[in-house]
């Protein structure tokens, strides 16, 4: 009989820090030691150790101190330490996923760069509502030109997608896959653009309905 598998949370942000500083520091042909040196000259005292421990994962996190001196010392922007795709885990806990928050790398790297964007909360409800409920500045914006509660223009995304507009837009950015970050921009505002007009005539449609 087949067992069922027990859910793995995402990557903490630790460990796709670490996966991208292995890469940087390989594209530069640094061992360990000399990316362990070139840290300490700018202040950042960390020995071999440390960075084999964070390219391994076995770091959960780190400050924001120490991702700035990284960046500095790859020549990489920041967003770059979270290339890649899929979900990051910013809140390790041990009774995951009944308490955490995760975030799309793209929304990190959309927020390191001054852009705003929503975290999503998976787990309880009181997590939810302590972090004030559904993704959905998409949603408000979009209540706000039909001028309608948010709250019926986040159930009207439910109905026609599953859930808020919001959500939807990030899910299909993130389909998009690694893009520099004015495409990404260009792009996300086209979906939006798009995903709201559906759901203006979706909600124009169920009130003609309702009449």
């Amino acid at each position: 009989m087949e067992t069922e598998r027990e859910e793995q949370p995402p990557p903490t942000v630790g460990a796709v820090v670490g996966a991208n500083l292995r890469g940087l520091r390989k594209s530069k042909r640094w061992t360990q030691d000399v990316a362990a040196a070139q840290l300490s000259s700018r202040g950042l005292t960390w020995k071999r150790a440390h960075i084999a421990d964070l390219e391994s994962g076995r770091r959960e996190t780190l400050d924001l101190g120490a991702l700035i001196v990284l960046g500095e010392v790859l020549d990489a922007p920041l967003p770059e330490l979270f290339a890649g795709d899929g979900d990051v885990l910013l809140t390790p806990r041990s009774d995951f996923p009944q308490h955490a928050i995760t975030v799309t790398r793209d929304q990190l790297r959309a927020w390191l760069v001054g852009e705003k964007t929503w975290v999503r909360v998976d787990g309880s409800e009181d997590v939810r509502t302590a972090l004030h409920g559904t993704p959905a500045q998409a949603d408000a914006a979009l209540a706000k030109r039909l001028n309608l509660p948010v709250q019926d223009v986040i159930t009207a995304a439910r109905s026609r997608w599953g859930h808020s507009l919001t959500q939807e837009r990030d899910e299909r950015v993130r389909q998009l896959g690694d893009l520099p970050i004015e495409e990404r921009q260009a792009r996300q505002g086209h979906i939006t653009r798009e995903l709201s007009a559906e759901l203006s005539a979706w909600i124009d449609e169920a009130e003609s309905t309702d009449g």
